[in-house]
């Protein structure tokens, strides 16, 4: 059983349905609870092969399929008896498979039998029309509040929780909150939305089916506020359904946000991309068995149960890859729950949730009505249609001056300011969005806030080596050094954070394009959320420290000290397989300062106004000059506080197929499997 069943009800089987099919018999549950698993057993004569074949099959439809009509392809899971082992002693022609967990769809559900015939070569379902299919539902109700996640909103002493659930008794909702310490309670009324089929841009995300778009339910949020920084909190949400039943969460525990004025010398921060939810809706892989599966579960285990603070989980692009599949979402929110409830979980935007080309449409809700599509670049049509609504929606992340929503955003994690930006929009000089971004960076308050980490989906660095010696990826790498470098050098960005590659790799901290000791920019590529993973050949390339590959996930950023942060890499088995020290340079910008510059004399002008201007300029350099020692000063104080020197460990020398490699020239840096976390 996955680590995950301690949040999950392993089987409830209440009321067995029964059909038969000539001498075969089933058994199917009628109630499961939201989560669980079944159990779905048969028997048959010794002239039967039910079950027997491998191409044998499980499948789940929601909703469940009219009585005496054959339902064809429109499940939205399957299990295939490929995984199901026969004991020694039991005979060929009974058997039973685990089917599970079983998720919430709010609409009553069905499991149906096929087996493969050889003779026709297809598989062909059993008792279908003959004596019906009982339904089953998930669940204690369409009212029952699940996918719940919780995000800062961009203000001091909020967190906004999120979840999803049918339309409620009058369509109310609420959320309820207290200091755990103090049972004094508040409610707050949740706002909700959805979205619908015509909502899309278009493509299979457009089309009705149980297997493309379906009714995601409403979207539930509210506002926790006025809390204290760095204390447990209690809070859970719900309503009551139109039998005026209620129905909440269970009690949920977080920590309210550090202060962000100063006061706060540390943060962690986990971080990875390219997770998805596998299987299902056809897909071949096992259905709950992916990689993304024991990420979450690593967090789990190594952060959250050991009672370690994490302050943000940053999850960079290609979320759920539903690719317009409904279902998909379904799986995923269900799979990042028991961790998203626990800490801030902050989205980028991909280009499996927003690429979209060949649709002239006004439904884009990054506010574009074509999207970006460069000659140079492989943007293309891998949403599927959604451009980005389901995201729009499902997310509502912390707002800031000019951002756009789930596009381009940024808040302040403690001492550490956060900027998410969208690399599927155009990020050129003069852009919207290359304008947001220097605006941004420049107002950042480096005596609060002395680190700066940027997150975007496509990868500045990486040097995987494809088989066919083409990387398509490698001209966006160009354009994003060219525009982004300059801007993160001017402005002391500390960590880029990407993904898009399935591989995780880290460069040197680079300045002006050269490796440095102190300062500069460190570029980490972490797509080992659960995609398939890319070759393990590389090129060889100057900046390059480590590059990890056939191997899944997260990255962690914790912050020290106001002068050095520590970056590890942590298996799903806990392991660190790479750490490193990262320190601030001398290259951080001055505090921000807008002089306007004085207007020259008009030809045959009076000289006052020549030396009026001229004395405008003197004060403000004096000023500036003056304001710059101060932050010098202030700067110097911080950083002679609590230095971090960085850990030590051992290679790590698995002989499973784990590929990575290391530079060096990388002195400081230290791999091992025994490091602490």
């Amino acid at each position: 059983m996955p680590a995950t069943a301690i949040y999950i009800a392993i089987v409830l089987l209440v009321n067995t349905g029964r059909f038969a099919y000539g001498d075969v018999e089933f058994k199917f549950p009628t109630t499961v609870t939201h989560g669980g698993y079944v159990t779905v057993s048969w028997r048959a004569a010794a002239s039967d092969s039910i079950g027997t074949d491998p191409k044998d099959e499980i499948r789940l439809y929601c909703p469940r399929v009219p009585f005496g009509t054959l339902p064809g392809n429109t499940h939205i899971d399957v299990w295939p008896m490929s995984q199901v082992l026969f004991p020694d002693s039991r005979p060929p022609t009974q058997g039973s498979v685990i089917v599970g967990p079983l998720i919430n769809m709010r609409v009553a559900c069905e499991l149906r039998f096929y087996t493969y015939s050889k003779v026709q070569n297809r598989l062909t379902e059993v008792a279908a029309g003959l004596s019906g299919v009982p339904s089953f539902n998930v669940g204690t109700s369409s009212v029952q509040p699940l996918q719940a996640h919780v995000a800062q909103t961009g203000n001091a002493g909020e967190l906004r929780v999120t979840w999803v659930s049918s339309k409620p008794l009058d369509n109310l909702s609420y959320l309820w909150y207290h200091e755990t310490a103090d049972s004094l309670t508040t409610i707050v009324q949740a706002t909700n939305t959805t979205y619908t089929a015509s909502d899309m841009c278009g493509g299979e995300a457009a089309v009705v089916s149980p297997t493309q778009f379906r009714d995601p339910g409403t979207i539930y949020t509210a506002v926790m506020t006025g809390l204290e920084p760095n204390t447990e909190y209690t809070y859970w949400y719900g309503g009551w359904d139109f039998k005026k039943q209620k129905f909440n969460s269970p009690d949920r525990k977080i920590l309210s946000p550090q202060s962000t004025d100063g006061s706060a010398t540390s943060a962690r921060i986990l971080a990875y991309a390219d997770m998805g939810a596998w299987g299902g809706v056809h897909v071949s892989a096992p259905s709950w068995n992916s990689p993304s599966l024991s990420v979450v579960d690593v967090i789990q285990n190594q952060w959250f149960a050991a009672n370690k603070r994490v302050d943000l989980i940053a999850h960079i692009g290609d979320i759920s890859y539903a690719l317009g599949k409904g279902y998909v979402w379904e799986r995923f929110f269900y799979r990042i729950e028991p961790i998203a409830i626990q800490a801030p979980y902050h989205v980028a935007i991909g280009n499996h949730e927003y690429d979209h080309v060949g649709y002239t449409s006004t439904k884009d809700p990054s506010g574009v009505t074509t999207s970006y599509n460069p000659p140079w670049g492989n943007y293309g049509d891998d949403s599927k249609g959604e451009c980005a609504v389901p995201m729009y929606h499902r997310f509502k992340m912390p707002a800031s001056p000019g951002s756009n929503s789930v596009f381009w955003y940024s808040h302040n994690v403690a001492n550490v300011h956060m900027v998410y930006i969208s690399t599927e929009h155009d990020l050129s000089p003069g852009s919207v969005q290359a304008r947001w971004l220097e605006q941004d960076l420049r107002s950042v308050d480096r005596a609060a806030q002395p680190w700066i980490v940027v997150g975007g989906h496509r990868a500045l660095y990486n040097n995987v080596k494809y088989a066919s010696g083409v990387d398509p990826d490698l001209p966006f790498q160009n354009y994003g050094r060219q525009y982004l470098n300059p801007l993160f050098t001017q402005y002391g960005v500390n960590l880029y954070i990407s993904g898009h590659y399935h591989n995780y790799v880290r460069t040197c901290q680079l300045l002006n394009g050269a490796c440095v000791s102190k300062g500069g920019t460190v570029y980490i590529t972490v797509g080992t959320g659960g995609a398939d993973q890319e070759p393990s050949t590389t090129s060889t390339q100057s900046w390059s420290r480590k590059y990890i590959t056939n191997t899944y996930g997260v990255m962690t950023l914790e912050t020290t000290s106001s002068a050095s942060a520590l970056l590890k890499f942590v298996d799903t088995t806990g392991r660190v397989l790479d750490s490193t020290t990262i320190t601030h340079g001398t290259n951080l910008p001055p505090p921000p300062t807008s002089p306007t510059s004085p207007t020259p004399a008009a030809k045959g002008g009076s000289n006052t106004a020549l030396i009026a201007g001229i004395a405008v300029a003197v004060i403000i350099a004096v000023a500036a000059v003056v304001a710059a020692i101060i932050f010098y000063k202030r700067y110097q104080s911080r950083a002679g506080r609590d230095r971090h020197t960085g850990g030590t460990g051992s290679e790590h020398t698995d002989s499973a197929p784990l590929a990575f490699y290391d530079n060096p020239d990388d002195s400081g840096d230290a791999a091992g499997g025994d490091e602490e976390i």
